[in-house]
């Protein structure tokens, strides 16, 4: 019987909103790590159909988050 391998995804974003972007992903079940000015999130899973369904849902998560520190960023004096 041939063992899968895992498959590995790693998401590196910058941005001036780090604190505020990993707190966007602090619920999901992803390691995800601020370091040297970036966000970074590890996403592993047996197959690649859940990597791809992981994936969707941490740039759900940054989205969301973008687009309300946009908002919050537009009423700011």
């Amino acid at each position: 019987m041939t063992k899968r391998s895992d498959r590995h995804l790693t998401i590196r974003i910058a941005s001036n909103d780090l604190d505020a972007l990993s707190s966007s992903l602090s619920t999901e079940p992803f390691p995800c790590t601020v370091n040297d000015g970036r966000v970074s999130v590890s996403i592993v899973s047996v197959t690649t159909v859940d990597v791809r369904a992981r994936w969707n849902t941490v740039m759900r998560a940054l989205i969301g988050a973008d687009e309300a520190l946009q908002t919050i960023h537009s009423i700011e004096p």
